[in-house]
């Protein structure tokens, strides 16, 4: 696909506008600009090398060039990267995909940045971290709601003036106990919370 069918693809066209009028009005984007316009010899082996400009923006092997703009690289990562309808794309597949049409100077750093940065990818991701220690099993416990978990069910409509459980477990024998009370606007504290168990 060429650079020129980009725009009419692009379903958010609002970054590639960004990154046209950045491309156009960036002061080292022009220098560049106007050292491939002149075609200097002295120049061929820098940045320049493999650029050309079409209706005053700067390409390098046919990529629009997004021009030292770390705010427009990160929209830009984050429009590819954080697609809400699947899941967070690893930073290989993220790569490929920016680099079928844009190209900045360490992209490859840029988005390594942003995706080992991403909360959703660090909470829901394995970590392949070679510095994590092994598991350590669990203590067995001898007494019945001597260790138990506690949570709360909360944002449940109201019956009986009551809109939140309080779930308490025992850890040994699985037994639950179910405990409704209310917010009322407030947020329960510890003590409130061992007031409830204490009823």
């Amino acid at each position: 696909m060429k650079i020129v069918d980009l725009e009419e693809k692009e379903n958010d066209e609002s970054i590639y506008r960004l990154i046209l009028e950045a491309n156009r009005i960036n002061k080292n984007c022009i220098l560049l600009r106007e050292v491939v316009l002149k075609d200097e010899a002295q120049y061929k082996d820098t940045k320049s090398r493999n650029c050309w400009v079409q209706n005053e923006i700067l390409y390098r092997d046919d990529l629009l060039w997004v021009f030292f703009n770390e705010h427009l690289q990160m929209k830009l990562i984050q429009k590819v990267h954080d697609q809400s309808f699947i899941d967070h794309f690893e930073i290989l597949r993220t790569m490929k995909i920016i680099k079928r049409y844009y190209y900045w100077s360490s992209m490859w750093k840029t988005i390594d940045w942003y995706i080992r940065n991403c909360y959703i990818c660090q909470r829901s991701k394995t970590s392949w971290n070679k510095f994590n220690e092994l598991l350590h099993s669990l203590l067995i416990l001898k007494q019945q709601w001597k260790n138990i978990v506690m949570n709360f069910i909360i944002d449940l409509s109201f019956l009986k003036g009551k809109n939140v459980i309080l779930t308490v477990i025992c850890r040994l024998t699985k037994k639950r106990h179910y405990i409704s009370c209310s917010t009322d606007d407030e947020e329960i504290t510890a003590e409130k919370t061992a007031e409830l168990m204490l009823q």
